[in-house]
C-alpha cells in the first residue's frame, strides 16, 4: 500500500476514476478482470442487447461466486493444514519416542557388549589355567609312569583303603 491516488480505468467502455491507495498496476488489473467478466457476458447473441448495469450485477454475482468458492477451498486447504499440523506433531512425538527407544537398545547393546568381553576374557582366563592344569597333570602322570617307587606307594595306599573299608 502507498499513497492514496487517483487512478484511472475502463470498464465496458466507460472510463472511470478510482481513488485508491493500494498500486495503480494492481488496480488497473482488477478492472481488466471485471472488464473481462463483463465482455465474457455480452458474448453471448441472446445477451449482447442486455443494459450494463444487468451485466455489471451479472459479472458481480459471477465474481462473487468465484470469491466464495475460493473462500471454500482456502477454508477446506486451513482445515487440512491444521489437521497435517496435528499430524506433524503426532509423528514428532513418535519419532522421539522412538529415538529414545533406539538409544536405550544401543545403551542396552553396549552393556552387552562390554559383559561378553568380560565374559571372554575370562573364559580365556579359564582355558589358560586349564591347558595348564592339563601340561601339569601330563608332567605328574609321565612322573608317576616313570616312577616305580610312588606307584607302588599309591597303588598300596589304595589297597589299604579298600581293605579298611571292607572289614
Amino acid at each position: 500500500m502507498g499513497e492514496v491516488c487517483k487512478i484511472y480505468v475502463e470498464i465496458f467502455g466507460e472510463t472511470l476514476a478510482l481513488v485508491s491507495d493500494e498500486d495503480e498496476d494492481y488496480i488497473k488489473g482488477l478492472a481488466a478482470y471485471i472488464d473481462s467478466k463483463i465482455d465474457e457476458l455480452a458474448q453471448p447473441s441472446a445477451r449482447s442487447g442486455m443494459h450494463p448495469t444487468t451485466l455489471s450485477l451479472l459479472a458481480s454475482v459471477m465474481i462473487a461466486d468465484e470469491l466464495f468458492k475460493e473462500r471454500e477451498k482456502n477454508s477446506s486447504i486451513g482445515k487440512n493444514m491444521e489437521s497435517n499440523t496435528k499430524e506433524n506433531e503426532r509423528l514428532r512425538t513418535l519419532v522421539d519416542e522412538l529415538w529414545q527407544a533406539l538409544e536405550q537398545t544401543w545403551n542396552d547393546l553396549s552393556a552387552q557388549k562390554e559383559q561378553l568381553e568380560h565374559a571372554r576374557a575370562d573364559a580365556d582366563e579359564y582355558k589358560q589355567a586349564m591347558e595348564k592344569a592339563r601340561k601339569d597333570l601330563e608332567e605328574y602322570i609321565e612322573a608317576f609312569d616313570t616312577s616305580p617307587g610312588i606307584k607302588k606307594d599309591i597303588v598300596s595306599e589304595a589297597a589299604q583303603e579298600n581293605i579298611k573299608e571292607a572289614t
